[in-house]
Order: C-alpha cells, then structure tokens, then sequence
C-alpha cells in the first residue's frame, strides 16, 4: 500500500513539474501590449514606464523613469506612484524590490531597484495616486 502512495505521490510531482516546464518555456502572448506609454485603466492619465539608461538589461540593477500626464497632456506633480514587477509564465516577483525615490522634475518619478534575473516576459503594475484621484497601468517588458 506504501509502494502506490509513494508513486502515486512521483507521479503528481513530475506532472506538476512537467506543467511548469511547459508554462515556462511558451512565448510571451502574441499579442502582448508592448508599449512603453499608453493610457491608465481608467484614463485619468497617461503613463510611460522606461529605463533611465535606455534599454533594459537581465543582471544589474536598474533606474525607470516614470512620466505621468493628465489627460490633456500636461504634466502631473504631486503624485505617488507604486511599481511591482513580476514574471507570469514563471510565477515569480523580482529578485529585488523597486523604490520609488520621489519626483525627480515635474511629472517625472525615479523607480530605483529594478533588477531582473533572467530574459523573458516581465510585468510592471504602476499604481498613479494623483490630483485626479487613483489609477493604475501596466506595462510589459521582454527580455532577450
């Protein structure tokens, strides 16, 4: 009886294992939304979201800049923003954990930390906490 749990137990493990294999070797979606500046989800203002360096890189640690606008393309001072990152195909965050050091000029905020450790499909979710109220964007990064 110990033999079949045992077993049993090998074959959930390798199936799972195998499912994670998978997952993590597929392509990011075709038609993943790439662009490094676009709308919030609920428009209250535009965002961008690029390397202070300009191309981001798998190993070191990393500056972004962060562009907020309202919707009539002027610059928002005063906000806060929050930046997480992650990586969906492989279910794992950053190996670091990004800080946003403040506004750096107006309507321009310094995210400092980013590092990633390995190419492929990243997520950044920007959470906007501005004169307009709060918001939200995200943005997608791929990773040779």
């Amino acid at each position: 009886m110990m033999k079949k749990v045992l077993v049993a137990g090998l074959v959930v493990v390798l199936a799972i294992a195998g499912f994670m294999a998978f997952k993590m070797l597929q392509p990011p979606p075709e038609d993943l939304d790439l662009r490094a500046e676009h709308p919030s989800v609920n428009n209250l203002y535009t965002v961008s979201f690029l390397p202070e360096a300009g191309a981001a890189q798998v190993g070191p640690i990393q500056t972004f800049l962060v562009t907020v606008k309202d919707a009539d393309g002027n610059l928002v001072s005063g906000a806060t923003v929050a930046v997480d990152g992650s990586m969906p195909q492989h279910g794992h965050g950053l190996p670091s954990v990004p800080q946003t050091e403040g506004e750096i000029q107006p309507g321009v905020y310094r995210v400092d930390g980013v590092k990633f450790s390995m190419g492929g499909w990243w997520e950044f979710k920007l959470v906007i906490d501005g004169p307009k109220g709060n918001d939200s964007a995200t943005f997608n990064l791929v990773l040779e």
